[in-house]
This record gives C-alpha cells, sequence and structure tokens, in this order.
C-alpha cells in the first residue's frame, strides 16, 4: 500500500508510530531561496528554508530528520534531495 503524506512535516510525523514508514523521499525547501506562502499567511513563521539563519535552518532539518529516522523502519529507505543553489557553478 502506498500512502502519500501531507501537511507540515513537524506537525504529521510525529502522528505516525514508530518504525512504521519504508520509503521516505523528500526535497525541503532550500534555505533563503523562495517563499511557499504568501506575506500574511497564517503559517509563514512555520515555513522550513525561511529562517533568519543557516543554523536554525540546519536545526529544523535535525529535527525533522530525527523524526524520520524514529518512524523509519529498519529496512527502510530515505532519499533527499537537498542542494546549495547559491553555488552555480561557474568559474
Amino acid at each position: 500500500m502506498i500512502t502519500i503524506l501531507t501537511g507540515n512535516v513537524l506537525d504529521t510525523l510525529p502522528t505516525l508510530p514508530s518504525n512504521s514508514v519504508q520509503c521516505v523521499c523528500t526535497s525541503p525547501p532550500y534555505w533563503g531561496l523562495r517563499s511557499y506562502l504568501p506575506d500574511g499567511h497564517a503559517d509563514k513563521g512555520f515555513e522550513l528554508g525561511s529562517e533568519a539563519t543557516p543554523q536554525e535552518y540546519v536545526a529544523n532539518m535535525v529535527r525533522v530528520f530525527a523524526e524520520v529516522k524514529r518512524v523509519l523502519r529498519e529496512d527502510g529507505v530515505c532519499f533527499l534531495n537537498l542542494g546549495d543553489s547559491y553555488n552555480a557553478g561557474t568559474n
């Protein structure tokens, strides 16, 4: 069975039982790159990637992936796409 969950990851993951997920595929918002919510949106302050500092962003990613680790089964896998969009690779 495949289940796709949507919602704030820090609200949704804690509702899942430990060791219950076989596969996680995620591409979290990169820090400081873009905002997905309009100004004034009620959830704007919870938007990952909009933290004031890279350290706050990393701390939030650690929180997220601590939960991912908790829910991931022993035979589970996690695919993470996370990059640095500030380096275009030009010389």
